[in-house]
């Protein structure tokens, strides 16, 4: 670091040289609040209240979580698509939904990284000093200020996963389970030989199922003649279906329904452009691939929040 002091120039030129130094070297440019980056004015789930309906509103606004309200509108929780998937037995929204501690739309980004980090959650509720929700934060609206602050880092300088790796041969079905039971959704579809050959998440097993519409909406409760929902969000809650025996999932082999030329990244590749590969997808992870091409881990929107801590 630059110690130098020199104040022989009274227009302060060697003074701001010393700053400028100091501030290089030093200096820590203050995190945002989280009110800044935040998605206002969330869509809520209520308590008391069922599954179904929850569901249903997920359903319609095409969400993956969100947050939960008491009767007087204050924060009591928050419940994802996930959280319903663990618990698909449950038919109360009391019983499946989480109760993290909240962060404060005037906490700095780094406290809402923190608590991603630390419940290995995506979906953090922002509220105000009366307790009521204001705004949820997911790794999303995040990862564009990570890639401002620590864009030019090295993958290989990133504590990202490990990479789990899936027969190509193994069925749909199969595959399902394995997810089911594991709570890991992602896995690298390998060959005989153990090269990567594609990638298989929970959203592509969903998207490869042939799911009748009039039945799914007419068994959730969601007519025909509602207001539009999104068929997209529906696709999201096939597993949901799945579980509820309303749907069967083939036994297709995973090299026909896998993403056959997926986006990755490198050790040696900026984290800049890794983060511009998720946010572009909307995708919550990149494979890392090492010098040979080989799988080497896989990089998380969640792994990227640690570096905020």
């Amino acid at each position: 670091m630059n110690t130098h002091t020199n104040n022989k120039c009274l227009d302060g030129s060697d003074i701001l040289v010393t700053a400028n130094a100091l501030i290089s070297d030093n200096y820590e440019v203050e995190m945002p609040t989280v009110s800044s980056v935040m998605t206002r004015n969330p869509v809520v789930c209520t308590v008391p209240g069922n599954i179904e309906s929850v569901v249903k509103t997920l359903t319609k606004n095409g969400l993956t979580g969100m947050p939960v309200t008491n009767g007087n509108g204050k924060y009591a929780g928050v419940i994802s698509r996930r959280d319903i998937f663990k618990n698909h037995e449950e038919t109360q929204t009391a019983m499946v939904m989480r109760s993290p501690v909240p962060v404060k739309e005037d906490d700095d980004v780094s406290v809402a990284a923190m608590q991603m980090v630390q419940q290995g959650k995506r979906h953090i509720v922002v509220v105000n000093d009366e307790n009521k929700v204001v705004g949820i934060l997911t790794p999303q609206n995040l990862l564009k200020l990570a890639q401002e602050k620590y864009g030019e880092k090295k993958i290989s300088e990133v504590p990202y996963d490990r990479a789990i790796p899936i027969w190509e041969k193994t069925p749909l079905k199969v595959m399902f389970n394995v997810m089911t039971i594991s709570s890991i959704f992602v896995y690298v579809v390998i060959n005989e030989d153990g090269t990567m050959i594609g990638l298989i998440t929970d959203r592509d097993i969903f998207d490869k199922i042939n799911v009748r519409r009039d039945v799914v909406s007419s068994e959730r409760g969601m007519d025909e003649d509602e207001d539009p929902w999104s068929w997209t969000g529906m696709r999201n809650f096939v597993q949901y279906a799945v579980q509820k025996n309303m749907v069967e999932i083939p036994s297709t082999p995973l090299s026909e329904v896998m993403i056959s030329d997926p986006k990755v990244t490198y050790r040696t590749s900026k984290l800049k452009d890794a983060i511009q590969i998720l946010l572009n997808g909307n995708f919550n992870q990149i494979p890392v691939l090492n010098a040979s091409g080989k799988p080497n881990g896989m990089l998380y929107d969640l792994d990227i929040m640690k570096l905020f801590l």
